[in-house]
């Protein structure tokens, strides 16, 4: 019988600077992570700290977003004093009627993003994402 947890065999991809794809001044890009795992990975924020926009009306993230195509938008709950994340297609769940998620596929590049989701109000029909922080993956 073995001992191993599966959780614990899915890569870890740490949130930073390093792979912040934001527009930087410099000119300089993040850089893109790569993982080999289609089953998912966890994402681990517990070094990270998320700058909240002056006036942003919220003090933290609360959602996680992973952009895979036009219509392959999914997304979990990002939970405060929550620091390391299961993403798989048990955790992962379709927006905006996309289909439902059944795992990554090899040579699939797709976005990471956390952020805050406020519903649409009276002033703005439209959900609003600000995103917090942003990186790429490639499944090799």
């Amino acid at each position: 019988m073995s001992s191993i947890i599966p959780d614990l065999e899915l890569p870890i991809i740490a949130v930073d600077d390093t792979h912040w794809q934001k527009i930087n001044p410099s000119g300089s890009e993040g850089v893109e992570y790569s993982i080999s795992n289609r089953d998912g990975f966890r994402l681990s924020t517990k070094a990270f700290n998320f700058t909240i926009p002056e006036d942003a009306g919220f003090s933290s993230p609360n959602i996680i977003q992973v952009v895979i195509g036009k219509d392959q938008l999914y997304a979990m709950a990002y939970e405060p004093n929550c620091t390391l994340y299961t993403i798989d297609a048990a955790n992962l769940v379709p927006m905006y009627g996309s289909r439902k998620f059944t795992g990554f596929q090899k040579d699939q590049k797709f976005i990471i993003a956390i952020g805050h989701l406020a519903p649409p109000r009276p002033d703005r029909n439209q959900p609003k994402f600000t995103i917090l922080w942003a990186g790429v993956v490639n499944i090799l």
